[in-house]
């Protein structure tokens, strides 16, 4: 039998496995759906189990449809891969894409080994003057980069899924087809980006009726063009999209706008898997994101700096000035450490001048000498120099990353935590679509991270999933997403691990947020001006703990709830009791995303 007849006949059986198992809602107790179908402003629940748990920061449909996943068998891998390829149906692929990039930490209960599999970007190997890559705003195919999202689910999925590979997308294109009614978020979405989504008519075909009106609110939306495509890879395998029929329209589309993505690169793509980047805190051994992914070096040296600052002992740190001011200090540290790698001025060259000595390579900082001599360092007059001085260059331009974040954990004590984004504005600016897939163009504000990469290269992200152990179990399992996606999760750690707090408080405690450099209006004088304050929801923390902390040096500065959102980090986590194994998730108050546990 030849290679190719060993694998057409898999996949045949694949797809006959597949008609067995349903995990979309036609397979759903009779009202479950409805039940599910729009959540926005709900009271977000701690999800207890003995079993199995997932959780999801968007679209409490896609949850259940994960956690029917683990109703029939399937591992923590299956439910949040099930969950992904539904949730960016469901949102229309506004903040996520299914030609998107993944980030995925799995624990493999059976040895005790956690996994990172990176299905990040890749730089396009054309592309030999990425400086001069039109900045965000500008519609251009050369903001497009090589997407990893579904070779991603395929890898993992290979390696620790149960359930048949097609029925993964049976939610997903359940959605697509029957549709959904369009809830007053997406709807108003829609309406704010009509300028990017009538730019090119296969994708204002997607976004309007028969009779050539919008969408919105209340109206039944269905995505046929989508539905095909998940099904040809559902029954094809990934090369659907990287070597057939797709990809060839892809290269297509984004050439047409001027791109100079080329077959070659979607058929070198692959997406990597390493050992995880391991550390400890408190007792527990942290499992992070390997390089050249850099979410997990900042998450390992903030906790090591939690450390150092013995946050514990003083206090809660909405009832503690000094637990707040050390807090917020750290929080600083990480966006200094790790912001200021995808711009003109290295760290190094920061740190040589205003706290020489501080180790400044990734290598370095994860280990627990370089952040003794960081929190050193930190404690000196010339910190605040620093916080100075990490504004004083101009910024690549900048623009909203949207994403999604899921975690589960299965029977057997296997977890998963997923990252999934289309990390750039909401359908981009360029506003691409191929047979119902949206095409990013997040080159447009990373063009020096491209340039340091090279060409054809694995692009760095600063996404963290992390999981957390003792003794060969998981303990916690989390994942962030958001602008403040650092802050909030080494702040949801902390509070549950350092506080002894269950996930829905830790994820409901106030945050410090992502510092906002240039204030309101973001011009570079203000940055310069507001540089040192860290930035606070207002009413999010008591006035006169405020001014305490004020006292010590460091300034604190009050946004307005409805512009905080836009700083914020938005989490999920979920808890494994070390003594009973209970699972316990939670999600931050925000959006429409659910916790849910096989036995609630």
């Amino acid at each position: 039998m030849t290679r190719l007849t060993s694998l057409l006949l898999g996949l045949l059986a694949n797809v006959a496995l597949a008609g067995d198992i349903d995990l979309s809602p036609r397979s759903w107790p009779a009202g479950e759906l409805e039940r599910y179908e729009n959540l926005f402003g709900a009271e977000k629940p701690l999800a207890e189990s003995r079993t199995g748990i997932v959780v999801s920061t968007t679209a409490a449909a896609a949850a259940r449809a994960g956690l029917e996943a683990l109703n029939q068998g399937g591992s923590a891998v299956d439910a949040v891969l099930t969950h992904a390829l539904a949730e960016i149906t469901l949102v229309a692929s506004c903040c996520v894409s299914h030609a998107g990039f993944m980030d995925l930490m799995v624990f493999e209960a059976a040895t005790g080994e956690v996994h990172h599999l990176n299905g990040g970007w890749n730089t396009v190997l054309g592309e030999d003057d990425p400086l001069s890559i039109p900045v965000d705003g500008v519609p251009s195919g050369r903001g497009s980069l090589v997407p990893g999202f579904m070779a991603g689910v395929e890898a993992a999925h290979e390696r620790f899924g149960r359930l048949p590979f097609a029925a993964l997308f049976g939610p997903a294109i359940y959605f697509a087809e029957e549709g959904f009614e369009v809830l007053p978020m997406l709807g108003g979405m829609i309406g704010m980006r009509r300028d990017v989504l009538s730019r090119r008519p296969d994708t204002q075909a997607v976004f309007t009726k028969d009779d050539g009106s919008w969408y919105a609110a209340g109206d039944h939306f269905a995505q046929p063009k989508l539905a095909h495509t998940l099904r040809q890879v559902a029954e094809q395998g990934a090369r659907y999209m990287y070597t057939g029929p797709w990809g060839r329209k892809l290269v297509e589309a984004v050439r047409s706008e001027g791109g100079k993505m080329t077959l070659e690169d979607l058929e070198r793509y692959e997406p990597t898997w390493h050992a995880a980047l391991a550390s400890t805190f408190r007792g527990y051994d942290v499992h992070a994101t390997a390089q050249p992914n850099l979410g997990g070096v900042n998450m390992i040296e903030a906790l090591n700096l939690v450390e150092q600052a013995d946050l514990g002992r003083l206090g809660h740190y909405t009832e503690s000035p000094e637990a707040l001011f050390r807090l917020t200090r750290i929080a600083r540290t990480m966006d200094i450490m790790g912001t200021s790698l995808t711009h003109h001025v290295t760290p190094a060259a920061l740190f040589e001048r205003h706290a020489p000595g501080v180790a400044t390579s990734p290598e370095e900082r994860t280990s627990k000498a370089a952040a003794k001599r960081l929190w050193q360092a930190m404690q000196t007059d010339g910190w605040g120099d620093l916080n100075v001085a990490a504004y004083e260059w101009q910024p690549d331009a900048s623009s909203g990353n949207h994403s999604d974040a899921v975690v589960a954990v299965d029977a057997e004590g296997n977890a998963a935590a997923l990252l999934h984004t289309i990390n750039t504005a909401l359908w981009g600016t360029t506003g691409i679509f191929v047979d119902g897939v949206a095409i990013a163009d997040s080159a447009k504000y990373q063009q020096t991270k491209i340039a340091r990469a090279g060409p054809g290269k694995r692009l760095p992200i600063e996404t963290n999933p992390v999981l957390i152990s003792r003794n060969g179990k998981p303990v916690l399992v989390s994942s962030s997403i958001g602008m403040g996606v650092h802050e909030q999760t080494y702040q949801a750690i902390v509070n549950i691990l350092e506080y002894g707090l269950d996930p829905k408080a830790a994820a409901e405690s106030p945050q410090v947020l992502r510092p906002m450099s240039g204030g309101l209006d973001f011009t570079l004088s203000a940055a310069m001006e507001n540089a040192a304050a860290q930035t606070v929801a207002a009413g999010a923390f008591d006035g006169e703990l405020l001014q305490q902390v004020r006292a010590m040096g460091q300034p604190m500065q009050e946004i307005p709830g409805e512009t905080a959102g836009g700083w914020r980090g938005y989490w999920v986590g979920i808890h494994v009791d070390p003594e009973t194994g209970i699972r316990r998730g939670a999600v931050s108050p925000y959006f429409d995303g659910w916790a849910l546990g096989q036995d609630n």
